[in-house]
């Protein structure tokens, strides 16, 4: 008798990319900096007062929601680039390192390569990765919160 899969959504991010765009918006801006002529604190402030516009721009142009189901005997993960599935019988654990900004959740399998995936919690609404911690840990799945 098989249940019902349960769905998830996380606010998911191209980590790629936004490094790509946030180290590229910070150079530009001291860059630009640099040609304004004006008094050395005033660039100073100027620039400061920018880099949150750049992590904002980094963020909203690589935002990448997934969805995660949990079935009986799959975890599957998808997004609009591509669906991954883990049996569950392959994983082995799964750790959510915590980090300012977000989360690095690796899912460890028994054999093969890990998986690793950024989700993000700045400039986003509340995400389900409280109910979806709660449901791998009734699915019997070592989890770690770290």
């Amino acid at each position: 008798m098989k249940s019902n899969p349960q769905t998830f959504h996380l606010s998911t991010l191209h980590r790629g990319k936004y490094m790509l765009i946030l180290l590229t918006s910070i150079l530009f801006i001291g860059m630009s900096m640099s040609k304004v002529p004006v008094q050395e604190i005033l660039k100073i402030i100027i620039a400061l007062l920018m880099v949150p516009l750049a992590l904002y721009v980094a963020i909203k142009c690589s935002t990448l929601s997934s969805v995660w189901v949990l079935d009986d005997d799959t975890l599957q993960i998808s997004n609009v680039k591509k669906t991954i599935v883990f049996p569950l019988n392959h994983i082995s654990h799964i750790r959510n390192l915590k980090r300012s900004g977000g989360n690095l959740i690796i899912i460890n399998q028994n054999k093969g390569p890990s998986f690793r995936t950024w989700r993000n919690k700045l400039f986003q609404k509340e995400d389900d990765l409280p109910l979806l911690t709660e449901a791998l840990k009734a699915a019997n799945i070592e989890y770690y919160d770290m």
